[in-house]
């Protein structure tokens, strides 16, 4: 008698290859969204910010020319109150355009002829914005400053020599902003050469 050969029926393969692209995607889904998660964490950390009371940006205008328009002392030191000091240098930018406008009013006033170093310091100014990834900010932050400080001093010399102990404070507060350093690790110079021309202005003004 003739055996029978019985074969077992094989198991499909597809649900385990769907099995297998389900743990891909899931795999997937979780590494990307992790990546994310520490990017976000990197641009935070790489953002430095001092917060303010004010809610005062860059941004408030709409173009370059509005800000050199509509800017004098008072709308400087409001600017300047709320520093916001992040890898893109628009605060930097800003700061320095209404500070040329601030100085261009002030010289306006007392008929002093600066607008030729003011115009040399806001080109400067303007190339701070053109790559972000730049790391000479800082040397442009001080070559657009040092020609803001001689037009100051133009205006000192003339009309204030008793301010001059408040000028060269200012300049050496300038001079401490490293050009080969990054912008962030020295904000705080940055800053003080900020505020210090704000109130040498201010003191013009009076």
């Amino acid at each position: 008698m003739a055996e029978i050969k019985i074969e077992k029926k094989k198991s499909p393969i597809w649900p385990w290859v769907l099995l297998g692209l389900l743990l891909l995607a899931l795999l997937y889904f979780f590494v990307i969204a992790d990546d994310d998660d520490n990017d976000g964490d990197l641009a935070e950390n790489n953002t430095e910010e001092l917060v303010d009371d004010h809610d005062y940006e860059r941004d408030d205008y709409d173009d370059v020319e509005q800000i050199d328009a509509n800017t004098g002392i008072a709308a400087y030191k409001e600017y300047i109150q709320n520093p916001k000091m992040g890898l893109d240098h628009e605060y930097s930018n800003g700061a320095l355009l209404a500070l040329i406008s601030a100085v261009r009013e002030t010289a306006n006033q007392l008929d002093v002829d600066v607008d030729a170093d003011l115009e040399n310091a806001k080109a400067k100014a303007e190339d701070i914005l053109e790559d972000p990834y730049e790391v000479d900010h800082a040397n442009k932050i001080r070559n657009s400053g040092e020609i803001i400080v001689n037009a100051i001093q133009s205006i000192q010399t003339a009309h204030f020599p008793e301010l001059n102990d408040e000028y060269e404070e200012m300049n050496e507060t300038l001079m401490k902003i490293k050009p080969d350093e990054k912008t962030l690790n020295q904000k705080d110079d940055v800053q003080s050469f900020f505020d210090q021309a704000a109130d040498l202005l201010t003191e013009m003004k009076n």
